[in-house]
């Protein structure tokens, strides 16, 4: 009953919202936050395999690895292209961690993510924008 109801809400006062592309980008941003690296890196301050990063993410209940977990090897391909990884085989399994460039990264991340404007106050700018 009450997801119906919020349902509904939701509808009716975003159809009267205008948002403006930055509060699009900083809505998609606070959004895409599911892989982002704010997300995996720190899971990769020890040693881990794609399965046990794949693993820690269903415990986590994030959703995208529940539709498509081939985006977590995706991912690190990436950071270790990126050089903010490095990865060694044992025993017949990829394993990966953070390097010296990526442990910078994370902290800086960190440091980054406590002044980043909150979804609802994101929500608060809009709705002002449009009395």
């Amino acid at each position: 009953m009450t997801e119906t109801r919020f349902k509904h809400a939701m509808k009716n006062q975003f159809k009267k919202m205008q948002f403006t592309e930055t509060h699009k980008e900083a809505v998609r941003k606070c959004i895409h936050e599911e892989l982002s690296d704010h997300v995996l890196l720190p899971m990769l301050q020890t040693m881990r395999s794609g399965y046990e990063i794949t693993q820690l993410l269903y415990t986590k209940n994030k959703d995208i690895v529940h539709s498509n977990e081939g985006i977590i090897y995706a991912t690190l391909h990436r950071l270790e292209q990126q050089q903010l990884i490095v990865s060694e085989w044992h025993e017949n399994e990829k394993r990966y961690v953070l390097s010296n460039k990526g442990v910078k990264l994370l902290t800086k991340l960190n440091k980054e993510t406590d002044k980043l404007p909150t979804f609802e106050h994101l929500l608060k700018e809009v709705r002002y924008a449009n009395d």
